[in-house]
């Protein structure tokens, strides 16, 4: 069942590509509201058919609009980004993602491309060396600060 407080996507909604034109975006929503017009459906649909209408209305007005669909590429985009990530470091506990269990999992991602795996592995090694890094700079202080630490008890006590 699909989460009521997730933004729609518009693009699913009117069944368009994301690289569709406007001319396609109009006649993809043509399409859909001949199907759902609330004059077309019984008496006891219309209520649903009105709320679909509204947001078919407002999907094509937004995808047809170059500014604001500009706007809603990006907050689409950011949400995708986040959704991937998430689905990295949360992919086993219900997210879709790492582990094959989830079967929505191959629906939400596709292959990689031979570039995106070698700069994905890159990226990967660039993570695992900073993380190299950091842990051994703050090893390195907490042994040095050992040293000092005994030198200067070394001096204390030896010249008390």
């Amino acid at each position: 069942m699909a989460d009521p407080s997730a933004p729609i996507d518009y693009y699913k909604l009117l069944g368009v590509s994301y690289t569709a034109t406007s001319s396609e975006i109009t006649r993809a929503y043509r399409d859909r509201m001949k199907a759902t017009h609330p004059d077309l459906v019984p008496p006891v649909a219309r209520a649903a058919a009105e709320e679909r209408t509204k947001t078919l209305n407002l999907a094509w007005r937004t995808l047809t609009t170059p500014t604001e669909r500009l706007k809603y590429d990006q907050t689409l985009k950011v949400e995708k980004v986040q959704a991937e990530i998430m689905s990295q470091y949360f992919g086993g506990m219900g997210m879709p993602g790492g582990d094959n269990s989830d079967r929505f999992a191959r629906a939400l991602r596709r292959d990689l491309s031979a570039d995106e795996k070698r700069e994905k592995a890159a990226s990967n090694r660039s993570a695992t060396v900073t993380i190299l890094l950091a842990f051994g700079a703050i090893t390195a202080l907490v042994v040095c600060l050992i040293v000092v630490w005994a030198a200067v008890s070394g001096l204390v006590h030896a010249v008390l």
